[in-house]
């Protein structure tokens, strides 16, 4: 079986737009700014030219450093997921799963230690919580591991 890999994040060209946008505003930003200062004049443009470049370094930041590179990997071995705000970090196994429930937008899982995940899909596009569902049934079926819908 495939894997399903689920991420959200900008395209590459994307990406490198905002780059070479960022690296314009910070090069216009930073040149108003030291223009200023070297005419020892901190008024208002010096004060747009060092937000300009603070701003230009943020948006390299938020394509760049602060982009998640997976939100779910789900294959043979186990489940594997990084969303916000949920418990579970990490991956589970499927040789731990005793049993898995299938909500509309949210999974069930059952371990052997007793651990019971709630994992909240509703962030999710309709099309990948499809998708995801259809291969947790597909492993489920293939592993022996039972399901149901909750």
């Amino acid at each position: 079986m495939n894997e399903l890999l689920i991420k959200y994040g900008i395209s590459g060209k994307l990406k490198v737009f905002a780059i070479i946008a960022a690296i314009y505003f910070f090069a216009i930003s930073a040149g108003l700014g030291i223009y200023q200062a070297l005419q020892h004049k901190f008024d208002f443009f010096f004060y747009v030219g060092a937000a300009g470049a603070l701003l230009a370094l943020l948006l390299i930041l938020t394509v760049t450093v602060w982009q998640t590179d997976m939100i779910i990997l789900l294959n043979n071995e186990g489940f594997r997921l990084d969303l916000p705000a949920q418990k579970v970090k990490g991956t589970i196994f499927w040789e731990n799963v005793t049993h898995v429930g299938i909500g509309l937008s949210y999974l069930t899982i059952q371990t052997n230690a007793n651990k019971n995940y709630k994992i909240d899909l509703e962030n999710l596009k309709y099309k990948d919580l499809r998708d995801i569902k259809t291969k947790l049934i597909e492993i489920c079926e293939a592993k022996k591991i039972p399901y149901n819908n909750v």
